[in-house]
């Protein structure tokens, strides 16, 4: 590791993601801002592709050499040597391998969780109760194992304080929370959607552990007719699977795919409303949802879940609370379907400006970010 006075510090970012994905903070602030401070260099993986590629900064790696990551790209010329850090996101087997070459190539490691996802899996079995006594053993091994990894860490980065408190407490690693944010360079001030009814937008997964049936429950049951709901998913299919149960609310549903963030800015920006409503569990109410950042983009206000984690960042001036249940649901849809096009407008744009003069600019986060790696 270059020890050089005012020579700028290089970072190896070893994403989860696929090549050409967008996904929260890696373009915006790992792959953008970033790059204002130090040299950034980001590792995808791919499944389409059986040879490696480099790209300018970037790094297009086959995903069967995930476990192998290091011994990988120093075959292909990657010098580990010049890196001052190596980040992990999400992937444990991956940061097994880098902890375990940390000394031979002197870097620092840090780890980035976006989301707990043996928790979720393990919480996903006991909403479809399929969980068993052999799951829930290994779940508890499985995740000690984690910890055990994440405790040999330079520097852990989870989506919020109160994610690490509740699921990696105690790992004694130096902590830098990264949450979702906003990206100074995307926004844009609010639009009224096209005709007189109230566009809603739903965006993300379908599943029995984010409960998104109660949501379209309680559209059936609203007595206003006012209102269309579009549905924004990576797995349309599902949804339209899931819309044949409802009949009755089929003609003001929309059912939607983004190929990327672009795509996925437009549909927004064409609604009025966003849906980020989640069932008030731990695994959900650690942390905001990077769903809502997506509607503040648009200066769309969001319905949240009434819980103290939302609280600490929005209020009832620019956000729509209700608790997660049919009959708050109901009312508050019906609540914002009678509200003139000005009281949302006012309410989606106070909440993007409180979002960007906040740390949730990815911009500032950046800057953060670096102070952070400057004191490793």
């Amino acid at each position: 590791m270059s020890q050089e006075p005012n020579k700028r510090k290089r970072l190896l970012y070893i994403t989860d993601q696929q090549e050409y994905a967008d996904n929260g903070a890696i373009g915006p602030l790992f792959n953008g801002y970033l790059k204002e401070y130090c040299d950034v260099h980001i590792v995808y993986f791919t499944k389409y592709k059986n040879s490696f590629q480099a790209k300018e900064h970037d790094y297009i790696v086959p995903k069967q050499y995930k476990k192998e990551i290091c011994r990988y790209l120093t075959a292909k010329d990657v010098d580990l040597y010049s890196f001052d850090f190596v980040f992990v996101r999400n992937m444990f087997d991956i940061l097994s391998d880098v902890l375990n070459n940390r000394d031979k190539y002197g870097y620092k490691v840090g780890y980035r969780v976006s989301f707990p996802k043996t928790l979720q899996a393990s919480e996903s079995r006991k909403a479809n109760n399929t969980n068993t006594l052999f799951g829930s053993i290994r779940s508890y091994f499985d995740i000690a194992s984690k910890k055990h990894l994440l405790s040999q860490c330079d520097l852990f980065m989870p989506t919020s304080k109160d994610m690490e408190e509740k699921f990696y407490a105690d790992s004694g690693v130096r902590s830098f929370p990264l949450p979702a944010g906003l990206d100074p360079a995307r926004i844009t001030p609010h639009k009224k959607s096209e005709g007189d009814a109230c566009h809603f937008i739903y965006v993300g997964t379908l599943d029995s552990l984010r409960r998104f049936e109660e949501i379209l429950v309680a559209f059936r049951k609203v007595t206003s007719k006012n209102w269309h709901l579009n549905i924004s998913t990576f797995n349309p299919q599902f949804a339209r699977e899931v819309m044949s149960r409802y009949h009755t609310i089929a003609d003001t549903v929309t059912i939607l795919e983004a190929f990327n963030l672009n795509e996925l800015m437009k549909q927004i920006d064409d609604c009025d409303v966003g849906i980020a409503l989640l069932p008030n569990i731990p695994i959900y109410s650690t942390t905001v949802s990077s769903k809502i950042m997506d509607y503040y983009t648009c200066a769309i206000p969001a319905m949240l879940t009434d819980n103290p984690k939302n609280r600490t960042l929005f209020d009832d001036n620019d956000a729509l609370f209700c608790d997660f249940n049919e009959a708050s649901i109901v009312a508050k849809i019906e609540q914002i379907i009678n509200m003139s096009d000005e009281e949302i407008a006012k309410m989606g744009t106070a909440g993007q400006n409180k979002l960007l003069s906040h740390k949730r600019n990815y911009k500032i986060m950046a800057q953060k970010l670096y102070e952070e790696l400057e004191k490793l």
